[in-house]
C-alpha cells in the first residue's frame, strides 16, 4: 500500500488547526504473517492495535522515499500506508488517517495525532482539520500547475510547544486564510512565521520568494525547507536551494478512488 509525504500549508501545533498538501514522495509498505519485525514506536503501537482485535503477528516491509525525522510528513505517510495495508489484506473497514492520527498519540510520537499529514498522505491534496477533536474540516486538490522544490534535511526540527502555542491567535488567521482558498498566502505566512518562531533561518525563504516562489518556507517543524513555483519558473530557486544542500523537486498528488 502506497502514502506521500508532504508539506505544511499551516502548522497545527499552535492552534490544533493544520493544512497539509500531499506531494509525491512516496512510502509504501508490505506485511506478511510472520514474526514482528519492527522496533519504532509508531509501528509497534500500530500493531499492538490490530493485535488486540485478533490478527496474528505480522512482519514488515517499509520503501520510503522521504527523509526520517525531515518535517516532509515521514510518520504520517508510513503509519497510513501500514494501516492501509493491514485493512486491504484482511478486508477490515477502517478510517485509516483518524486511527493514524489516534495511535500516533498514543505511541507518543505526536503532540496533535497530524490528522491533517494523515489526511494528506492518504488522499492526497490539501486537507484541513481540526486536530483537537479528529474533525476533517475540508478536502481539495491541490493545484497541479506547480512545482515543488525541496531541500531535503532530516534529524528532527526542535519543538517549543509552549511558545508556538502563545501565536495561537496568528496561526487561527493564517488558517483562516486558507481555508477561503489563498493556500499560497498561507504557506507562506506560515513557513517564514515557524522559522522565525523556532529561531531558524529566514534567509533561505526570502531568497525562494525573491526568485519568484509562489511560496516558501520550513516544513512541519523542520528542518527541510520547500518553495512552491509555477511550472517553468523553478530554475532559480532550484539554483538557489543547491546552495545549501540535497535538492528534490517534485510535484502535488492527487488521489482518487479512497473515498
Amino acid at each position: 500500500m502506497q502514502a506521500y509525504g508532504g508539506v505544511s500549508v499551516v502548522n497545527a501545533l499552535p492552534s490544533w488547526y493544520g493544512s497539509s498538501m500531499a506531494v509525491n514522495m512516496k512510502v509504501e509498505v508490505r506485511v506478511r504473517e510472520g514474526k514482528r519485525n519492527v522496533e519504532d514506536p509508531l509501528l509497534v503501537t500500530i500493531l499492538d492495535h490490530f493485535s488486540r482485535l485478533g490478527l496474528p503477528d505480522l512482519e514488515v516491509q517499509v520503501e520510503s522515499e522521504i527523509p526520517v525525522g525531515s518535517g516532509l510528513k515521514s510518520s504520517s505517510a508510513v503509519s497510513t500506508a501500514l494501516i492501509g495495508e493491514i485493512a486491504r489484506k484482511y478486508s477490515l473497514e477502517v478510517d485509516v488517517p483518524k486511527l493514524s492520527a489516534i495511535l500516533s498519540l498514543k505511541a507518543g510520537v505526536s503532540y496533535t495525532g497530524a490528522l491533517d499529514d494523515a489526511i494528506s498522505s492518504w488522499y492526497g491534496g490539501i486537507s484541513f482539520t481540526y486536530n483537537k477533536e479528529f474533525k476533517v474540516l475540508k478536502r481539495e486538490r491541490a493545484p497541479t500547475d506547480v512545482v515543488v522544490v525541496i531541500l531535503e534535511r532530516s534529524g528532527k526540527g526542535k519543538i517549543e510547544l509552549n511558545r508556538l502555542r502563545s501565536f495561537r491567535t496568528l496561526f487561527l488567521e493564517i488558517f483562516r486564510m486558507a481555508l477561503q482558498g489563498r493556500i499560497w498566502d498561507a504557506m507562506k505566512l506560515n513557513g517564514i512565521a515557524i522559522a522565525e518562531i523556532l529561531g531558524l533561518p529566514t534567509d533561505l525563504v526570502e531568497d525562494a520568494l525573491r526568485q519568484g516562489a509562489l511560496a516558501s518556507g520550513l516544513s512541519g517543524n523542520g528542518p527541510s525547507y520547500f518553495a512552491v513555483t509555477r511550472e517553468g519558473e523553478e530554475g532559480p530557486v532550484i539554483e538557489s536551494f543547491e546552495r545549501r544542500g540535497k535538492v528534490r523537486v517534485t510535484r502535488v498528488v492527487n488521489l482518487d478512488g479512497r473515498d
